[in-house]
């Protein structure tokens, strides 16, 4: 395996990481910060506020989006399957 070969698949394991974590990191920052400017605005500090909505967007975004994140998943497994006897010769 040379340079070339290991850039690209380190590439490809971060574009998975980010296709893969994103979407529900991507809700949960949205709403904690929503809620954060509505516990400013509002001087309530109630420090469970925060969790709950956190929570049920991530569960709601890994419900619409598992379809897409299996798929995802099992195409990058596949390509690195199929790269390993590459790999070792």
């Amino acid at each position: 395996m040379n340079i070339e070969t290991a850039l690209y698949w380190l590439q490809e394991m971060l574009t998975a990481i980010i296709a893969l974590a994103g979407p529900p990191l991507t809700g949960a920052l949205v709403i904690g910060l929503s809620v954060a400017i509505f516990q400013a605005a509002t001087s309530i500090q109630e420090m469970t506020l925060s969790y709950i909505p956190k929570m049920v967007v991530v569960v709601v975004i890994l419900f619409f989006s598992f379809g897409f994140m299996l798929q995802y998943a099992i195409g990058f497994m596949e390509r690195v399957f199929e790269i390993i006897p590459e790999v070792i010769n």
